[in-house]
Order: C-alpha cells, then structure tokens, then sequence
C-alpha cells in the first residue's frame, strides 16, 4: 500500500527544528561594534590626530570621514537585507554612496590634468603601511563578524552579499585608520583609501560566497 501524500510530507518534516529568525538590527548592531572594537584596540596603539584630540577636524578629514561612514553603513544596511531575501528588499543606496566617494579619485585626476602638482610624497609616505596595515585588519574584523552573522541567513545572492561585505568592511576599516591618519592630501585619499577600499571589496568577493554556501 503506497503511503498517502500527508505521510510523505509528515516524514519530509519530522527531522526539521525551528530555527531563530535573523534580524538585520542584529547584524549591523553587530558592524558596528566590530567597527568600535577595533578603533577602541589601534587608536592607543596609534594615536588620533591632533586636531581631532582638540575637537577642530580639517575639513578634509569631516569629508572623508563621513564618506566612509556613509558608504560603509549603507553596504551594510544592503547585505544585511539579503540574509532575509524576500519582495521589495533590495537595497542599492550603497550606488549612490560609492558614487559619492568616486569623487575622491576624480577631483584628484582633474586637480593634475588642471597643472596641480602631484605630491609624488605620498606615494613613499611613511604611512602608507599603517594606512593599508590598519585600514585592512580592521576590515578583516568586521568583515569577519559580518560573514559569520550572514550565514545564519538565507542568502541567494553569494557574489552580490560578497561584494557589498567586503566594501562594508573595507569602508569602515579605512574610517578606523582615517581618525589617526596625518595626511590632509586629497590625493593621498584618492590612492591610498581608494585602494584599501577596493582590496577589502575584492578579497570579500573572492572569499565571502564560498561561506554562504547553503
């Protein structure tokens, strides 16, 4: 006697257990205080600028700053709503927040092309390693939270979750060292930040969906 359809689907269900709903509060509760963990382990370790210390930031470092800070938290809000796939979650304010970074990059190019000098410096500053030590440790941190929190999640879109962790984390890593970093040059942003940015964005494709695989 062949078993009735409501045996089969009794039997398809009985090993299955509930599991606890992600909630996208949770995750970027969770980016966030990856970010304030590690300011909080380099910032003794490496200081602050001095102009931050006294509360009267240069401009270029309220511009930079809250670039990376928007860019990192709109990533976060957009892969964070891809653990939870569903109608109308989709997320691409993070378009418009690299976009806005871009600008970096573009009026470094138009300053050059306009007969500027290019502070051929920054391109052996004595920084450049913090920059990229401190900017991509950081991001490894909080792209590390970021992956483990994700694959509690139903993420369909691997390649997407991995670009947008890795820019979150790159992002926000790069806002970490930028609070200590000494250069006001808006070239040294373009390059060195830009590049930071990008490394963290690819490595995070290249390893993030590999994780989320179901």
């Amino acid at each position: 006697m062949k078993p009735s359809n409501g045996a089969r689907i009794d039997d398809l269900v009985a090993d299955l257990a509930p599991v606890r709903r992600v909630r996208k509060r949770t995750g970027l509760l969770l980016v966030a205080a990856a970010t304030l963990l590690a300011f909080a382990v380099t910032a003794p370790l490496f200081g602050l600028r001095p102009d931050l210390v006294a509360l009267e930031p240069a401009e270029i470092v309220l511009l930079r700053s809250g670039t990376l800070l928007l860019m990192g938290a709109a990533a976060a809000l957009a892969v964070t709503a891809s653990a939870s796939p569903g109608v109308g979650s989709r997320r691409e304010g993070w378009r418009w927040a690299l976009g806005a970074a871009l600008l970096f990059p573009v009026t470094s190019l138009a300053l050059t092309l306009g007969g500027a000098p290019f502070p051929v410096a920054i391109l052996t500053a004595g920084s450049v390693p913090y920059c990229l030590g401190i900017s991509l440790s950081s991001a490894l941190a909080i792209g590390g939270v970021l992956t483990l929190w994700l694959r509690r999640g139903a993420v369909t879109e691997r390649r997407r979750a991995g670009w947008l962790t890795g820019l979150a984390a790159g992002a926000l890593g790069t806002f970490v060292y930028n609070l200590g970093c000494p250069s006001d040059s808006v070239h040294y942003v373009a390059l060195w930040y830009g590049l930071a940015v990008a490394s963290a964005a690819f490595l995070g494709r290249l390893a993030v969906p590999r994780m989320l695989r179901w």
